[in-house]
């Protein structure tokens, strides 16, 4: 199979030694089931940092929250004038009417 490649990374590599790649899952799993997932997200950002000293390009991981600036129970039935939205429709039906005659 091609590798898939994504901002500049393959991420469809083959797995050359199946078996270490197991220990390191299992491992994780370990830490996560006996030490807690807090510490597993430690783990994996020092993982991380130390990736970036080591110069080991990997994907970017940036992602924000969604923070909704108006609470839902402020937030209005139709955000918009519905008036003149129909009247911006009808101008734009009417526009195409004419450049079609």
């Amino acid at each position: 199979m091609d590798p898939l490649i994504i901002d500049g990374f393959a991420h469809h590599l083959p797995d050359i030694d199946p078996q270490e790649t197991g220990e390191w899952v299992d491992s994780f799993d370990a830490v996560v089931e006996h030490l807690g997932k807090p510490r597993a997200q430690f783990l994996l950002m020092k993982l991380l940092d130390r990736a970036r000293e080591q110069q080991v390009g990997f994907p970017a991981t940036v992602s924000t929250p969604y923070v909704n600036t108006i609470p839902p129970q402020q937030e209005p039935w139709f955000p918009g004038d519905e008036y003149v939205e129909r009247r911006i429709r009808a101008y734009i039906r009417w526009n195409a009417a004419v450049m079609v005659t």
